[in-house]
């Protein structure tokens, strides 16, 4: 007969399913740990935090002259290319 094999498979994940409830495997566990309050965060020196904020700023002033120059070359690109289709 046809999906008797599906049937049967059916039959063991809820029997299995049923003795899953029974199982304490995590009874150990809590939802509150004391040991663990989070991240712990250490005292950082006024010249270490100036020295990460000036490398920060100059990353985005970077980053701005980048995309400026692309955003000119295609601003250029497509100017140019309308202006060759026009003649």
């Amino acid at each position: 007969m046809g999906g008797e094999g599906a049937m049967m498979q059916a039959i063991h994940s809820l029997r299995n399913n049923s003795r899953r409830n029974k199982r304490e495997a995590f009874e150990g566990w809590t939802g509150f740990d004391e040991a663990s309050q989070g991240i712990k965060i250490e005292p950082v020196s006024e010249e270490v935090l100036q020295g990460i904020r000036d490398k920060l700023k100059m990353q985005r002033q970077s980053l701005l002259r980048r995309r400026l120059i692309a955003s000119g070359l295609v601003i250029v690109l497509i100017v140019g290319t309308i202006v060759y289709n026009m003649n």
